[in-house]
């Protein structure tokens, strides 16, 4: 089966946002690869459907596409190849926004294995992937673990080119792993380590400078410095509504943090405000 051509194909139909025909296209190419035996081309279409059923939130439908994809794999020999780390993430991927949060962490881990070991140890997917399963490490209550995946992460991006501002958002995603743990001194340095590189790289045009900004926020809030937590959920507020807008849940967020604020400083008419406001919001996406 001519790949080449398939993928060709199927980024016109995308392209045109021809979405339906795209599925079909697909359908068709995976029939036709198993028809004639191309274990390469069926594994290669079962991972790029199963990403298509993820982004439209038919999870159901794109698990058995990984399974068997994954059965192939071991079926050829091809344990331990680029191609079976990759199925594993974005089977990982599915999983987790089904909620099978332990299963994800597993797939993922035996993805992180492979890479590592496999001449993939400095490579920026390899960091990514130790961001992502830090996420899943929070959801599990695993801090340590999480913190030992940020810090893997931090190893890998500061021996490449060009990978700053991924490294400003893994210290702040670390300062959120500190956070989390009450080591508001940690939580501090971390995150103020971010806010440098951010201002640094981009001023505060980055649109995940807003996140570190609300995260400091969040630090000084827990420390009683309610004056200056206030000052930082505002600035959070108007660099979120520059980027994505004064009618999202993160917006509504803030609003709900600043108000928190606002009550400790005793303005509760101000509080009372923004509680309301991100109400409103939340109702109006439908939370």
């Amino acid at each position: 089966m001519d790949m080449n051509k398939f993928f060709y194909d199927l980024d016109q139909f995308l392209s045109n946002k021809q979405f339906d025909e795209a599925e079909e296209y697909m359908k068709q190419g995976l029939a036709k690869a198993e028809e004639e035996c191309d274990a390469g081309a069926t594994i290669s279409i079962c991972n790029e459907l199963g990403g298509y059923y993820r982004a439209t939130s038919r999870y159901a439908e794109g698990i058995p596409l990984y399974e068997k994809a994954l059965e192939l794999i071991f079926q050829l020999g091809l344990n331990g190849t680029e191609h079976h780390g990759t199925t594993l993430i974005n089977y990982a991927t599915t999983v987790t926004l089904i909620g099978d949060i332990e299963k994800a962490l597993a797939l993922d881990k035996a993805a992180a294995t492979i890479f590592s070991e496999g001449g993939f140890a400095l490579d920026y997917r390899l960091a990514t992937l130790y961001n992502n399963m830090s996420f899943l490490c929070m959801d599990l209550g695993h801090y340590e673990e999480a913190e030992t995946s940020l810090n893997d992460a931090l190893y890998i991006l500061k021996t490449l080119d060009e990978t700053e501002i991924d490294v400003a958002v893994t210290y702040t995603n670390l300062a959120g792993v500190y956070l989390a743990q009450e080591k508001l001194d940690e939580a501090k340095v971390t995150i103020k380590q971010a806010l440098d590189i951010f201002i640094t790289e981009s001023g505060r045009d980055d649109v995940h400078y807003a996140g570190a900004v609300n995260l400091l926020g969040e630090i000084y809030f827990r420390e009683g410095l309610y004056e200056k937590a206030a000052a930082l959920f505002e600035e959070a507020m108007n660099l979120t509504a520059r980027d994505y807008g004064a009618e999202t849940q993160t917006y509504a967020i803030l609003c709900q943090n600043l108000a928190s604020c606002l009550d400790e400083l005793e303005r509760g008419e101000e509080a009372e405000n923004y509680r309301r406001r991100a109400d409103e919001i939340l109702r109006g996406i439908g939370l």
